[in-house]
């Protein structure tokens, strides 16, 4: 099984070709946890994994980690298996990675999970929200795009080789800073959708409301209203047909992304 989050398409699109070049069910990470929303969060998302059963996680990198979400979702994981399961990961990064790794095994190790293998797959930057980052150019988003399928097809033949504690990764300049120093900042300060706003451009068609991967967009008198548990994905900015959604001063004049292969509502 391939548990997966993504927020513009790139990782649902790494997601759907692992599962389908390893025969493995897809499992969106949100649609689960809102599936097990009524059962109070003190309840396991529990899975039983077949015999020879590989279990895979896909995910964007957030500030040089796993999204906050990905992590709340394994503290509740709970992998039923006596068959020596395989565990890998491919996160999706625009630059690199930090310490993504090491967040993620130990996550995994607190819930009795050892990774075996994990990857990072160079994909389109999204991330528009500070001052400085906007979306990639033509030519590097072209130059990305064309490289994804031939690095995924290695890392399909890798992980059906199944080798332990084999990883590729780009941890980048001064890593240990940016995953343990940065990244908490950024989790608690700026992953928030109090920014957010829709200008005079809104149409009120709702496909930021209906694109949502956790549900935290309702339309209110034909207007987006944020209600406070936002992922921080942009996926409602990069969404709109009308760039009409600004998170304050700080997304105006700056480009949208999304995966071709993107699947929309």
């Amino acid at each position: 099984m391939i548990f997966y989050f993504s927020g513009t398409g790139n990782t649902q699109w790494t997601a759907r070709e692992l599962a389908r070049g390893l025969h493995e069910p897809l499992i969106s990470i949100p649609v689960e946890w809102e599936a097990h929303a009524t059962e109070g969060p003190a309840a396991a998302f529990a899975y039983t994994p077949a015999r020879g059963e590989t279990v895979g996680f896909a995910f964007p990198v957030y500030a040089w980690g796993p999204p906050p979400l990905v992590l709340a979702f394994i503290e509740r994981l709970k992998i039923i298996s006596e068959n020596g399961t395989y565990v890998f990961f491919v996160c999706t990064c625009g630059d690199d990675m930090g310490r993504t790794r090491n967040i993620l095994s130990r996550a995994l190790l607190r819930r009795g999970i050892r990774l075996d293998a994990g990857f990072f797959l160079n994909m389109p930057d999204s991330y528009v929200a500070l001052p400085g980052f906007d979306v990639d150019s033509d030519a590097e988003r072209t130059e990305k795009l064309e490289k994804a399928p031939g690095t995924l097809k290695h890392i399909l033949q890798t992980v059906q080789k199944r080798p332990r504690q084999y990883f590729e990764e780009k941890p980048g300049g001064f890593p240990w800073m940016k995953s343990y120093v940065i990244r908490p900042l950024f989790n608690r300060f700026l992953i928030t959708d109090r920014p957010f706003r829709a200008d005079e451009r809104c149409t009120s068609c709702g496909l930021c409301a209906r694109t949502c991967p956790v549900k935290n967009i309702t339309m209110t008198d034909g207007k987006p209203h944020w209600k406070g548990h936002c992922t921080g994905c942009l996926s409602c900015y990069h969404h709109c047909p009308v760039q009409a959604l600004q998170l304050g001063n700080r997304t105006r004049g700056k480009g949208q992304y999304l995966h071709d292969k993107y699947d929309k509502p």
